[in-house]
């Protein structure tokens, strides 16, 4: 598929291609240059439930209300050392 760089040095991705890859206006590219080629890859964030059953657990998952209090608690903590 051809495409033009405007002035401004910016292409547009058809509407085709952009959907087939499931990208919108916003969403991150990565740009790879290899010698005389260009290569945009789509970047999709993971969300976090994606990484359930990761890694092993040895405690129950208190919820995440319990987990946002102790990342708080630990980084008030910690910025008050490096103070």
């Amino acid at each position: 598929m051809k495409v033009k760089l405007t002035p401004d040095g910016q292409v547009e991705i058809p509407t085709q291609v952009q959907q087939q890859l499931g990208i919108q206006a916003g969403d991150e590219l990565l740009l790879v240059c290899t010698g005389t080629e260009i290569l945009l890859r789509a970047i999709k964030p993971k969300r976090l439930s994606e990484f359930y059953g990761v890694l092993p657990v040895n405690i129950p998952y208190p919820g995440k209300e319990s987990v946002r209090q102790q990342a708080g608690e630990t980084f008030w903590r910690e910025s008050a050392t490096e103070s």
